[in-house]
């Protein structure tokens, strides 16, 4: 399980309007460092995004939509503004990748998300 894989993700039941509940595509989004620790069974979670086949004209800015494709069966939206921690139990099959230009465009998406210009890695606190 890599960084830009799509998975078949169980959410469970919804709660409030809030949750993104039942089967769903989730996008895995962070370090194939954790990745490993997580076959390693080291850590037991993912930092992912979730998918959609609905349009939102309130969010849209924050969504990056992908073509049907593989085992990802209609058009989506990856949900950038919705980023969670998710147990690795509840992954159930890949369907797709992104391409590493799709990805990019994801972090890009993911910089507004936090209203940052630049995600600078590897900067150390000094104190």
């Amino acid at each position: 399980m890599r960084k830009g894989d799509i998975y078949l993700v169980e959410f469970g039941k919804s709660k409030d309007s809030f949750s993104f509940a039942k089967n769903r595509p989730a996008l895995i989004f962070q370090t194939d460092k954790l990745n490993f620790a997580v076959e390693e069974e080291i850590y037991d979670y993912f930092l992912v995004m979730p998918l959609s086949t609905k349009k939102d004209i309130v969010t849209n800015e924050f969504r990056f939509p992908i073509k049907a494709r593989d085992e990802l069966k209609e058009d989506s939206f990856i949900v950038v503004n919705s980023i969670c921690f998710l147990h690795k139990r509840y992954f159930k099959k890949k369907l797709t990748q992104l391409t590493e230009s799709e990805i990019k465009n994801i972090e890009q998406i993911l910089k507004n998300v936090f209203d940052m210009e630049e995600i600078k890695l590897g900067m150390k606190a000094k104190f």
